[in-house]
């Protein structure tokens, strides 16, 4: 048995928004930025956009997460989690600053 699986996988995630269509386009703003996050800061092991920034893919699996990547979105209330039900992340377009902040101090930490 695989221990990889979906941390993210957008579309699955969005399933449970098709009665609020409001909250939809948020949620997959965040998760989108999230996602670009990650590959912009070399958080991920695998290309998530494209050279124009689109996003390529849509679900992100645990193996897809570099060790420094898993510093910051494993384990109990890591910052990603925090993001994600916070002001900044559910804002549209949402605000990375605390990602950003939280990411600055792990690497300072190294």
């Amino acid at each position: 048995m695989s221990e990889d699986y979906a941390v993210w996988d957008i579309d699955q995630i969005l399933e449970a928004y098709t009665d609020a269509p409001e909250l939809r386009a948020g949620v997959e703003a965040g998760l989108t930025a999230l996602l670009v996050f990650l590959e912009k800061h070399q958080l991920t092991t695998c290309r998530v956009t494209d050279a124009d920034g689109t996003l390529l893919k849509r679900a992100l699996m645990a193996s897809e997460i570099s060790g420094e990547g898993k510093l910051l979105t494993h384990g109990r209330n890591n910052p990603v989690q925090r993001w994600l039900g916070s002001k900044g992340g559910q804002k549209n377009p949402p605000d990375m600053k605390l990602l950003e902040k939280a990411l600055a101090t792990i690497r300072k930490a190294q």
